[in-house]
């Protein structure tokens, strides 16, 4: 008897012992057993709020996680999954929220109550990203997102990241002595991986300067024709697009599309061969992989019965096309009484439009060009859009999640 409790004792000991001894196995020691190549590959198909989590989980995990190699990585798969950010001030702070870039990728299987026409069945949710301070300011504006951040204009420029909620003024001397007006873009080099911000004022004269160097300088760059920048801007493989009005009165199409080449510093300019845009309603977008020029035809919403694009066919002789959707008869219903403005193109190619005003029910409609199917779908921010002090909401198309941390 007390021989066979001896033995149980002795058993329970090493059973303890062994559920004890687990717990030694730290993620330091499984990392040695797990290559890190294999362990990046398996961060990067996390989400962002995971990869958050896991930086908690041990110094290891959390250097693994700053790895260049892994940030470039996760940069490049989340490329593929887009989202939309939407911006509006709200009692002098600038909010950001977001939605997937594609709502619902199984909509292609759906069947349509008409041969070009589906309305979401329910609203979708926007997912609250950050928020600015209130010291910005309160009239500013947000230039595109480029690899993952967000530059405002400002007096006090500011970059952020929306993923991961971080701000951080940029710092840069005064581009000019003079009491000018100043536009300033944040652009990106893709080639040699460097941030840089234009900087355009009232003298026309364009000054450039490069970010995270150790003493911020302005270098001037000349562009030929004397033109105002009309707001309207994309970015597209290294060069920063605008539409402009030129100023020398030499021809009698006065609207023009400016190229920045970020690498080289160059302007070039693209004269277009139209006399008339719709400019309220009017975007930069990318077409079948070109530059277009795209607006809405009419100034109410009742006369939006074609949707026309000015598309580059030839950036070195600089020749435009034209091509004109003629919009469905249902368009009015679709969006009755609601201010409409073009956006911008997924990577799928659709053109995508959207409402702005926040107190009224806030849609995103989706263009086909090639079946010409158009999709509404409605978005709720919440009780915070309904709330008076807000501004109008701006919709920025193929933001793209980027974990790698500002410091």
């Amino acid at each position: 008897m007390f021989g066979f409790l001896g033995f149980s004792a002795a058993m329970g000991k090493r059973q303890k012992q062994q559920v004890t001894a687990r717990p030694r196995n730290t993620p330091r020691e499984i990392s040695k057993e797990i290559p890190i190549d294999l362990l990046i590959d398996v961060f990067s198909r996390l989400s962002m709020g995971e990869v958050a989590r896991c930086r908690c989980v041990s110094k290891l995990w959390s250097s693994i996680l700053r790895r260049r190699d892994f940030t470039q990585l996760f940069l490049k798969v989340s490329s593929t999954r887009p989202r939309i950010l939407f911006t509006f001030l709200h009692k002098g702070r600038r909010l950001f929220y977001s939605i997937p870039q594609v709502p619902d990728p199984d909509r292609n299987n759906y069947s349509f109550p008409t041969p070009y026409y589906w309305v979401s069945t329910s609203p979708i949710s926007a997912y609250y990203q950050m928020h600015f301070p209130k010291d910005l300011g309160p009239s500013y504006t947000v230039c595109a997102p480029i690899p993952g951040l967000i530059c405002c204009k400002s007096k006090k420029p500011m970059l952020c990241n929306p993923s991961t909620g971080e701000s951080k003024y940029i710092s840069l001397p005064r581009a000019t002595t003079k009491r000018l007006n100043v536009n300033t873009s944040f652009v990106y080099d893709p080639i040699d991986k460097l941030f840089k911000v234009l900087c355009m004022s009232d003298d026309f004269v364009s000054r450039v300067s490069t970010l995270g160097t150790e003493e911020a300088t302005w270098r001037t760059v000349e562009c030929l024709i004397p033109h105002l920048p009309l707001r309207k801007e994309m970015c597209m493989d290294g060069v920063l697009y605008y539409l402009a009005m030129r100023l020398d009165h030499e021809t009698s199409t006065p609207y023009m599309v400016v190229a920045f080449d970020v690498r080289l510093e160059r302007f070039k300019c693209l004269p277009m061969n139209r006399s008339y845009i719709n400019l309220a309603c009017s975007a930069l977008i990318k077409y079948q992989g070109k530059l277009a020029v795209a607006w809405l035809d009419g100034n109410a919403i009742q006369q939006h019965q074609q949707l026309e694009l000015c598309v580059l066919n030839d950036g070195d002789e600089v020749k435009w096309s034209g091509i004109i959707y003629e919009l469905p008869s249902f368009w009015y219903n679709l969006a009755a009484d609601t201010y409409v403005y073009i956006v911008g193109t997924t990577t799928a190619g659709e053109i995508v439009m959207a409402t702005s005003h926040p107190r009224e029910p806030f849609y995103i409609i989706y263009f086909s060009t090639v079946t010409h199917i158009m999709i509404r779908v409605e978005i709720e921010f919440g009780i915070v859009a309904l709330k008076p002090h807000c501004s109008m909401i701006s919709t920025i198309l193929n933001h793209v999640e980027d974990v790698e941390l500002m410091d």
